[in-house]
């Protein structure tokens, strides 16, 4: 592992949150409150718990800065995001201090993740395993659908995890995905070092921790109705 000094976390808040629009009043969804509090302001104090983690980097949508800089405070580096999620994680790491050996991507949407949780996924990447994420086993029933709603196959669900944020990247093997994927995009960083990992463009390997059911992401209006149940500590 890293030394601590050497992580940094990039947030992803350049969303503009259509999903929330309601609930957000037209904010950048990282702006939208949870009882009273930004996201955004949930998510940097959440990490600045973590003792690994000692420089944070917010990519925010373009035009945004003043507003996010009010929520964000001084001691954070703000950066205009791109147009597409990884166009504003290739920002971030261009924004990255000399030096952090480890970036731990986490999107602003996921202000609730429980910092033990982090610092086992920044733990996770040692020697061989160079990059690594908190997830879950998946418990739903999962079913291919066709176009028109048609079942296609019942997909078995054993081995399967859904995957949640910060996803924790050696650097120089994140810099080299993003050169190497550059003009594709994402979803979710992992999978392009795990393509990258395929291609041979890059070596090692890819791990999940076991992570925790509050690292939610808050997508729908739904969705802030439990993250403000958590936060007032009415669920576990």
């Amino acid at each position: 592992m890293a030394p601590v000094s050497e992580v940094t976390a990039v947030v992803v808040a350049a969303g503009r949150g259509q999903r929330l629009a309601d609930a957000g009043a037209g904010r950048p969804k990282a702006l939208v409150e949870v009882d009273g509090r930004p996201l955004l302001d949930l998510t940097l104090t959440t990490l600045r718990a973590v003792r690994a983690i000692t420089a944070v980097v917010v990519v925010h949508p373009p035009g945004a800065g003043s507003d996010f800089r009010a929520v964000a405070g001084s001691d954070v580096a703000l950066v205009a995001g791109g147009t597409s999620r990884s166009a504003s994680v290739r920002r971030g790491v261009e924004a990255l201090v000399p030096g952090s050996e480890l970036v731990a991507i986490h999107d602003a949407a996921r202000p609730l993740v429980p910092p033990a949780v982090i610092a086992d996924a920044v733990e996770a990447v040692t020697g061989d395993v160079v990059a690594a994420a908190p997830g879950l086993p998946v418990t739903d029933t999962l079913k291919r659908v066709g176009a028109g709603g048609d079942v296609l196959a019942t997909v078995g669900r054993g081995g399967l995890w859904a995957v949640h944020t910060p996803q924790v990247i050696r650097r120089d093997v994140l810099e080299t995905t993003l050169d190497w994927a550059r003009g594709r995009d994402a979803t979710d960083d992992l999978s392009l070092v795990e393509e990258a990992i395929a291609a041979g463009a890059v070596g090692g390997r890819v791990r999940l921790v076991r992570g925790d059911p509050r690292d939610l992401k808050v997508t729908h209006p739904e969705d802030l109705l439990v993250a403000v149940a958590i936060v007032r500590g009415t669920r576990p």
